[in-house]
C-alpha cells in the first residue's frame, strides 16, 4: 500500500494550475483522514509532503494546486506579502495600544 504521502503527492500532480485547485476536504475523503471543520490533519500532511517531494504548492480559496505558471507564483507571493504587511500594522497597533495604556496607568 502506498504511503499517504505518496498518494497525496499523486493527487496534487492531477491538480496543476489554479483552475484546478482541489480542497482539503476532497484530498481527506480520498486519503481517508477524518473530515474536520478545519482540515487541519490534511492540511498539515498536505505541506509535509509538498516538502518532502519539492513540490510547489500553492494554495487559493478553492483549495491546494500545483503551481503552473510565474503568473501563478507572484499572485501567490503578493498574497502572501499582503498577509505579511497586514500582521505587522496589527503588531504595532496592539503594541502601541499596550504601551500608551501602561503609560496611562503609571501617571
Amino acid at each position: 500500500m502506498k504511503s499517504d504521502h505518496k498518494r497525496i503527492k499523486d493527487i496534487l500532480e492531477q491538480h496543476c494550475g489554479k483552475r484546478n485547485a482541489i480542497a482539503s476536504h476532497v484530498i481527506s475523503e480520498e486519503i481517508g483522514y477524518p473530515m474536520e471543520a478545519t482540515q487541519a490533519v490534511s492540511r498539515k500532511e498536505i505541506h509535509a509532503t509538498a516538502e518532502e517531494y519539492d513540490l510547489p504548492l500553492l494554495s487559493c480559496n478553492k483549495g491546494f494546486y500545483l503551481a503552473e505558471t510565474e503568473e501563478e507564483l507572484a499572485e501567490y507571493n503578493e498574497n502572501i506579502d499582503s498577509r505579511i504587511r497586514e500582521m505587522d500594522r496589527k503588531r504595532n497597533l496592539v503594541n502601541d495600544s499596550f504601551r500608551r495604556k501602561h503609560n496611562e496607568d503609571q501617571h
